[in-house]
């Protein structure tokens, strides 16, 4: 060991009197430090105007630290790529054309100890860069509070990890050429495939699991986000076995004279044992995980976790359908696994091993959809799908004909889109993609695996007969966007809900329904379907109620059983950018805990923002407590001068109503929108929540602000959807002011490095005259 510490202190103090070691350290110290005074200059302006402007500011929604820290390192990265290269490539070469390398050779000094000792030369070097990086780090940890101390010693690794990686690399090409600068090309190349290995021939099961083992590419990004993974530690270590041994056995040969087969073997056998290591170490199931995140936010939720318990260690198949004539199609190709895989799955693996995958690749479309063939005049499907296959660089002969699948699933349902179908123990159920984001989300995997494991499915029914809102049709005045639209992840039937409609013309609510939905019937009820919804609710049933200005009277004998009144009227606020009867309305502090919807949450947890609703034409409810009901308003809007209860004939279009207590309009100290009713009956607690408006539900309103699945989420006892919502980070403020950045930034970007340059130009003319 005294050798290799030996030829290590000397390898050091060569790169030192090398003008290009200076240059990457100055370059890393200037770079690191230029973005890190530039972003805190910025941000401290930005923080000093925001709490001029509010005093109880919550800070900036994104942790500064670890955004600032990961754009630190990313540039980083680049420059490792670019710079290494140029520090390996003497590290052998060097010796050989200045004769030293007989000299060693003589010496009672091994190959091993000579390439271990040149090994660990870099890197210390690397641990000199390594502390340039980590003073960036801290003054950032310096500069925010409660920054994440823990996550900054991953990103370290991670960057380390690479350092070595590459000087490894490097260090082995140097011993393939006495010429510097082709070692430099050559080792820029070797780091080039490495990145790129994993792009190719992966339309092959066993290539593709191969040079993902080998590639290099993103492997220190986990890392930098905070998770260590086993994986990628012993992917690193790896790949510098593998290249710090070759250096070895390439030394070793030029002082043997032995066949090329011998030295082929060796580099084989060496190579082999890697592989071997990376394949095995890059299996799901052998894979450990170290989240140093203060939140936690590499691993799922542990909402997501307790449904993955629900499961009893039984296999769970997931098959994914590929069309390739889906738009979407190319994402779930054979080159794609590893990606899909990655990005999906893996979280879930860490918590549940026994998931198998299968995937089936099919071409096919809905019957009577002409687009194709208007898109390719005169082909037929087949040709269609050759040329596609053509221009996605895909085997047509992959994808089966549309008879073949249509025997196996049907997939019309699922529009041919893009799918994944789980089964678990004899159960079925699918698990849709989207347009953004194009993977489902984790409450959507958690909402089909409960679907699988639940003993009895979860269903919501509208009532329909009188031209309420449906949860079918698509057009903006509509209930389908949050409830069976299949295309977006927020909707009820991909969280585990069930959506359908019921007619009351029998007289009755069928038994077995968790919600019952009334929205804005436009036509009155008769006496039977109005005691049919009595009855419901008497006998504690949950409901959803929707009322509209101008129908009050068909819901307000309904309403009159559980203490609600729907006044007569509409409520207006005349203003110059919008219509009377339109109006941004928050949640009360009630309502901002019906549900766990991210912004309300942030109002629970941190008392800012909350969840906002866009009534349109909106009646005043007038409550008491009755029949053992406790009643809180969810929503409201404050009563002014300029807002009160019109209650004569309302046009929006004309010129703007003005109030007229002498025509019978009302104003209100403050309005009542919506009210959620709860009691204890039958053993349970009911819950009811009534609305003056039912268009904030609707997609119209909805895409554009909304509270998404909050009110059935309470009405379905919190159950669903799945809310997996990771807290704020905590930091948030930064403790410098605008003065102290931009003097931090000089100090960075100029004078340290200032300093670096004269240190290394004394040092170098210092050698050069010696």
């Amino acid at each position: 060991m005294k050798i290799i510490f030996k030829i290590a202190r000397a390898e050091l103090r060569t790169l030192f009197y090398s003008p290009i070691a200076w240059l990457v350290l100055i370059l890393f110290f200037t770079v690191g430090s230029g973005i890190f005074g530039f972003v805190m200059e910025k941000f401290s302006i930005m923080q000093e105007v925001a709490m001029d402007a509010s005093p109880d500011w919550g800070g900036f929604d994104f942790g500064i630290g670890n955004l600032v820290a990961t754009g630190i390192l990313g540039i980083f990265k680049v420059y490792l790529y670019l710079f290494v290269p140029l520090l390996t490539m003497g590290v052998i070469s060097r010796e050989v054309n200045s004769g030293t390398i007989r000299l060693l050779y003589s010496s009672p000094v091994n190959t091993r100890e000579i390439v271990l000792g040149k090994y660990l030369g870099l890197v210390m070097y690397n641990c000199i860069l390594l502390l340039v990086i980590a003073i960036q780090l801290f003054s950032v940890c310096m500069s925010v509070e409660q920054p994440e101390i823990s996550w900054c010693f991953s990103m370290l690794l991670g960057i380390f990890l690479l350092m070595c990686t590459y000087s490894a690399i490097g260090l082995f090409i140097s011993c393939l050429t006495n010429y510097q600068i082709v070692a430099a090309v050559i080792t820029f190349t070797m780091l080039f495939v490495l990145e790129n290995i994993s792009t190719l021939w992966q339309q092959y099961d066993l290539i593709r699991d191969i040079t993902f083992a080998l590639s290099i590419s993103g492997k220190a990004d986990l890392m930098l986000g905070g998770l260590i993974t086993s994986r990628e530690l012993l992917y690193f270590l790896s790949i510098i076995l593998l290249f710090v041994g070759f250096a070895m056995i390439k030394l070793q040969s030029t002082q043997e004279s032995k066949k090329w087969t011998v030295r082929a073997s060796r580099y084989g056998l060496l190579a082999l044992i890697v592989i071997l290591i990376g394949y095995f170490s890059s299996r799901p199931r052998n894979i450990a995980y170290a989240d140093t995140t203060r939140d936690k936010v590499n691993t799922l939720h542990p909402a997501i976790q307790e449904v993955l318990k629900q499961m009893d260690g039984s296999p769970l198949t997931v098959t994914l359908y590929t069309n390739l004539l889906d738009g979407k199609g190319r994402y779930g190709f054979p080159q794609n696994r590893n990606k899909y895989m990655r990005d999906l799955w893996e979280p879930y693996i860490r918590f549940y091993p026994n998931i198998r995958f299968r995937y089936e690749y099919y071409y096919d479309h809905r019957d009577g959809d002409s687009s194709l063939y208007q898109k390719f005049p005169g082909k037929s499907l087949e040709e269609i799908t050759e040329i596609r296959a053509e221009i996605l660089d895909i085997r047509h002969s992959l994808f089966m004909k549309p008879e073949e699948i249509r025997k196996k699933i049907d997939l019309s349902s699922e529009f041919f889109r893009l799918v994944m179908q789980l089964e678990y123990k004899g159960k079925k159920t699918f698990l849709r993609t989207f347009d953004n984001p194009l993977w489902p989300t984790p409450p959507n995997v958690a909402a089909s695996i409960n679907r699988l494991t639940r003993k009895e499915d979860v269903r919501v029914a509208f009532v329909t007969g009188h031209y309420e809102r449906s949860p079918f049709n698509h057009t903006d005045r509509e209930y389908k966007y949050h409830t069976n639209a299949k295309e977006f992840y927020t909707s009820l039937i991909n969280n585990g809900v069930d959506t359908d409609t019921i007619s009351l013309a029998t007289g009755e609510v069928p038994n077995g329904l968790d919600l019952l939905v009334v929205a804005d019937p436009k036509s009155a009820y008769n006496q039977t379907e109005q005691q049919a919804l009595i009855n419901y609710l008497n006998q504690g049933g949950n409901a959803l109620i929707f009322a509209e200005p101008g129908k009050q009277f068909i819901l307000a004998p309904v309403l009159k059983e559980i203490g609600v009144h729907p006044d007569d009227g509409i409520i207006v606020r005349p203003g110059k950018h919008e219509m009377p009867h339109i109006f941004i309305n928050s949640l009360t502090r009630s309502g901002n805990f019906l549900a766990k919807e991210p912004e309300m949450e942030m109002y629970q947890t941190y008392g800012t923002k909350g969840g906002l609703v866009q009534n349109e034409g909106m009646l005043n409810l007038s409550y008491q407590e009755i029949n053992g009901f406790s009643v809180e308003p969810v929503i409201t809007t404050p009563g002014n001068a300029k807002t009160w209860i019109e209650t004569g004939v309302l046009a929006v279009d004309s010129a703007p109503p003005v109030f007229s207590a002498a025509e019978g309009d009302i104003q209100k100290d403050t309005y009542v929108i919506a009210l959620k009713l709860s009691r204890k009956i039958n053993n349970k607690e009911q819950r009811i929540i009534v609305a003056g408006d039912a268009d904030f539900m609707s997609a119209y309103r909805m895409r554009r602000i909304g509270i998404g699945l909050a009110l059935h989420s309470w009405t379905l006892y919190n159950k669903y959807p799945y809310y997996a919502n990771f807290p704020k980070p905590k930091d948030r403020f930064l403790k410098l002011t605008p003065a102290s950045a931009a003097l931090l930034f000089k100090i960075y970007v100029y004078l340290i490095p200032a300093l670096l340059l004269i240190i290394a130009i004394v040092l170098l003319v210092r050698r050069k005259r010696k």
